[in-house]
């Protein structure tokens, strides 16, 4: 498996597997951008098996958090990941840790100093999305809301994946 900048060649197999997250706006932006649109407006890296996309990461590392979650200990910039999805087939086998873990490699290159993400609250598996970014060392951020928003200081995050 290898984790890199996706590519314009990887934009269908993107759009597919958002598709079956259910994020079918995200889904169409890549597919129209495989078809010969814009660019998508965010930016993503993938894991791939040769030429099939196993899993894709889509976040910046220039946000601002809003007062609910704004962490004053940790200077800016931030990391925020907006979406992170594999394959069903490709799943339980460690691809979305190692993409966790590649997000957060890159947003130590852009000097982050924390991550933060918000769990996809759209279906029953919500749950099963939570326990997964709190083992791989995430926790919630807003007092009384554990399925809200997630984060970490990124030096603990690259810890805890490592």
């Amino acid at each position: 498996m290898l984790l890199r900048t996706s590519q314009p060649a990887d934009y269908q197999q993107m759009a597919d597997i958002l598709y079956g997250m259910g994020h079918d706006q995200e889904g169409w932006d890549y597919q129209y951008a495989a078809e010969g649109g814009p660019e998508p407006s965010l930016p993503s890296w993938v894991a791939v098996d040769g030429h099939e996309v196993l899993g894709l990461v889509e976040g910046r590392f220039d946000s601002t958090y809003d007062e609910r979650i704004e962490q004053p200990d940790h200077p800016l910039p931030h990391a925020w990941i907006y979406l992170i999805g594999v394959r069903p087939d490709a799943q339980r086998k460690g691809i979305g840790t190692a993409l966790l873990r590649y997000f957060a490699e890159q947003a130590a290159l852009a000097e982050c100093s924390f991550v933060a993400l918000s769990p996809d609250q759209s279906d029953d598996d919500v749950l099963k999305r939570v326990a997964f970014f709190r083992s791989c060392g995430l926790a919630p951020l807003i007092n009384g809301d554990p399925e809200d928003v997630h984060g970490a200081p990124l030096a603990e995050l690259l810890s805890h994946l490592r």
